[in-house]
């Protein structure tokens, strides 16, 4: 067998050719076209295993982000409360309250704001014209809206509640930096969600909620409605929130009468309120300002040619308080008012103190004050005046306070203590000083009810001697007695002998009653129902300038007497009614009696001994009624009087009771008096109305008695018509008539008169 036969593999039985012996050349070829094609195979292969484990790394994703997605779903629908108990209709947020008072042409005006944490102002969105119930009312403009919207939020007409594209672009961007600055996903509605709920926690479930609240709010308000109360809420630097305040302050005007670049830079505000301040950093404003406009006129809200005149307007920032109408420090009448606001809060719902101050300050209340601005201007110009300001040798200042009220109960202005005043709610002299009245309280306590109840007349003549009752004599105030004198006499130089004798013979408590009860006083007490605090003053309890002032205006106004109030009405931003607070009035005394003592009163400033001459100077072109008070120990010295305009009561003494230099003496004439006088600057004279149940007559100065021609001595006097006294006996003669009058006749006053003057005080013998 040769070498081709042993490597023959076939047979002729196989069919093959005959030359059937293995080729080495055509193996080695068949072997390298294997493994390439092997190469190829296993190349495939590897693509495909890359290709079908991203595939399963997406299937997984795919799966997991479905099972998160599902589980997010299903954690956002059933677990998390996405309801709100906020009422967009009416929102009981923290708000500012603003005190109204009435101008001359007696529409209302904003005179000043009080507010707690949150300064903010309520202005509506003006969606329905029509619809307005105030035709002059315009609320937030529509160019606002639209600045707030075009850099906010600008698809917020269009979206739910969510704007899924700026959200998901927001997620995002926080781990592929898709966008040059980081981009925020909340929309408008969602902002609002954050203000109403102040939920600021930083964990993703707070983004969940926040999410399903928006939606919730989209479900059940209009997109005018939520961006309302979007633009009510939002922060807008230097602790305001809302764009009305912020419009107030930053340009001193309301919303409505914006330009379109003060819209864009109010707008510009809300992504930093810090950062974009106008005031503090304007360069930062202006630039994103600037922003805001390309967006309105990108997004269409405004032209070309708006876009153009809107960058080139100067905007002129003022950034005051006076703007907001807010003040450090409040005025007395603004404290008293505060006080008497927040005791009605307490009476009328059963509020506690506390809650009553702080709904004072979050309410929003609309309070209708009765101050005239001008009137408590003028009278705090007085009061801080250096010239007024008396310091004792211990260091201790002279105080002083005064209350002008007009003849409806209405205080028009108040001061409650000498000097600039230095803090909030502190001590008021006018409200919270209540001090003996000394002789003040002869009108009320004495005189009214003498009259009153017909037990003397004008000119009745009475006994100034010492009377001793029970051990007890009181004197007058230079200690000396004058023997018989007229009652109007009597009240003009304040002698102490004749009240004391008109309350024995009334009776005490017929006094105290009527100086309680038919005046007001509140301030007195049980142990006042006696001779010397009724019939000279020197009281137990004491009386305040309000109460004061309000017991005299009966005498200007015919004898009704107002209970003073600091405030009409007090409404909540809707324009709901909260408290009401009309002056109630009732009969204090008959109309001729309160005729014949404001006659009797005015001798106090008009007659020769008069103890109060000095006030008619301030006040030379206007009629003056008046009475002056010293209590035991010169503690305490009261002018009270009335013009036709107004009634005033000023008091002054120092805080620990002790005297009163005689160099000060006519310290609380010369506070009424100046003060009175600014407030009667320019005011045309007038005459107190008379009533027609009273009537004039002249009177013999001797008797008391209506005069007869033959009478020496005559005066006029005012009586009652149901009380006149019998004719002069003493005189024989024919009624006294103006035809016989001597117009030189002055010896009248002089018959009776001591000039001596005297003043209340209590005896040294009680």
């Amino acid at each position: 067998m040769n070498d081709n036969e042993l490597f023959s593999c076939s047979s002729p039985e196989d069919g093959a050719s005959e030359n059937n012996s293995f080729d080495l050349n055509s193996f080695s070829q068949k072997s390298e076209e294997e493994s390439k094609l092997n190469s190829k195979k296993n190349k495939g292969t590897k693509k495909e295993r890359i290709i079908k484990t991203a595939l399963t790394i997406f299937l997984v994703c795919v799966i997991t982000g479905s099972i998160v997605l599902g589980s997010f779903i299903l954690y956002a629908f059933t677990m998390v409360d996405a309801t709100m108990d906020e009422n967009l209709n009416d929102l009981k947020l923290n708000f500012t309250t603003t005190i109204y008072v009435e101008d001359k042409s007696g529409k209302y005006e904003e005179y000043q704001r009080l507010h707690g944490e949150f300064n903010r102002i309520w202005v509506s969105y003006d969606r329905n014209p029509a619809e307005k119930l105030d035709p002059e009312y315009e609320g937030i403009p529509q160019n606002l809206v639209n600045a707030f919207v075009a850099i906010e939020d600008k698809r917020f007409f269009d979206h739910k509640g969510v704007d899924w594209k700026r959200t998901i672009g927001s997620l995002v961007n926080m781990f592929i930096p898709i966008y040059s600055s980081r981009q925020g996903g909340s929309t408008i509605t969602q902002q609002l969600v954050k203000n109403l709920t102040g939920d600021n926690s930083q964990k993703p479930s707070r983004k969940v909620r926040e999410i399903m609240r928006a939606r919730y709010l989209e479900s059940k308000y209009s997109k005018e409605v939520i961006v309302e109360c979007y633009l009510n809420t939002i922060a807008m630097g230097h602790g305001m929130y809302g764009v009305e305040v912020a419009s107030n302050f930053y340009f001193d005007k309301n919303v409505k009468d914006l330009t379109i670049a003060e819209c864009a830079c109010l707008a510009s505000i809300t992504k930093g309120p810090s950062y974009y301040s106008p005031d503090d950093n304007p360069d930062r404003n202006k630039k994103r300002r600037e922003e805001v406009l390309f967006q309105m006129k990108e997004q269409g809200y405004i032209t070309e040619k708006e876009y153009k005149e809107a960058l080139k307007e100067e905007i002129k920032i003022t950034a005051t308080d006076e703007n907001i109408n807010e003040s450090d420090v409040n005025s007395y009448f603004v404290d008293a008012l505060i006080n008497s606001v927040v005791e009605d809060l307490c009476d009328e719902y059963g509020y506690e103190k506390e809650h009553a101050f702080n709904n004072f300050y979050s309410g929003g209340y609309n309070i209708y004050a009765t101050v005239d601005p001008d009137i408590q201007s003028k009278m705090e110009s007085v009061f801080t005046n250096d010239s007024f300001i008396y310091k004792n040798k211990k260091g201790d200042i002279l105080q002083a306070a005064m209350t002008v009220m007009d003849y409806s109960g209405n205080i028009k202005g108040m001061v409650g203590g000498i000097g600039h005043k230095n803090g909030n709610l502190i001590f008021n002299y006018a409200t919270d000083a209540v001090r003996q009245p000394g002789s003040s309280i002869k009108p009320i306590s004495a005189y009214a009810p003498a009259i009153e109840n017909n037990i003397i007349t004008y000119s009745s003549v009475l006994d100034d001697t010492a009377t001793n009752y029970n051990g007890w004599t009181p004197v007058n105030y230079n200690r000396k007695y004058n023997g018989k004198v007229t009652a109007e006499n009597a009240l003009e130089r304040s002698l102490n002998t004749i009240p004391v004798y008109l309350v024995n013979k009334l009776g005490r408590q017929t006094c105290y009653d009527f100086a309680t009860k038919n005046f007001g006083i509140t301030t007195l007490n049980e142990n006042d129902a006696d001779l010397s605090p009724l019939g000279m003053g020197g009281t137990n309890g004491g009386l305040t300038t309000v109460e004061s002032a309000a017991a005299f205006a009966a005498f200007g106004n015919g004898g009704l007497y107002y209970e003073p109030i600091l405030y009409t009405k007090v409404t909540d931003q809707k324009g709901n009614v909260i408290l009401e607070n009309k002056s109630s009035s009732k009969l204090a005394m008959s109309e001729d009696t309160a005729t014949v003592l404001n006659h009797m009163l005015r001798q106090v400033t008009e007659g020769a001994a008069g103890t109060g001459t000095a006030a008619k100077a301030y006040v030379p072109n206007q009629t003056i009624f008046a009475k002056t008070g010293t209590s035991n120990s010169n503690y305490d010295k009261w002018f009270v009087g009335g013009t036709p305009y107004y009634v005033a009561s000023c008091w002054c003494g120092f805080k620990q009771q002790t005297a009163i230099p005689s160099s000060q003496y006519s310290l609380a004439i010369k506070l009424w008096g100046n003060a009175m006088s600014k407030i009667h600057s320019g005011l045309k004279t007038k005459t107190f109305s008379d009533s027609p149940y009273a009537v004039e007559k002249y009177f013999c100065t001797n008797t008391g008695l209506l005069a007869n021609d033959t009478c020496t001595s005559v005066k006029k006097g005012w009586y009652k018509k149901n009380n006149l006294p019998e004719y002069c006996t003493t005189h024989v003669g024919a009624p006294y008539t103006e035809k016989t009058e001597n117009p030189e006749n002055g010896a009248a006053e002089g018959t009776t008169s001591n000039a001596a003057s005297s003043e209340s005080t209590s005896s040294v013998a009680q």
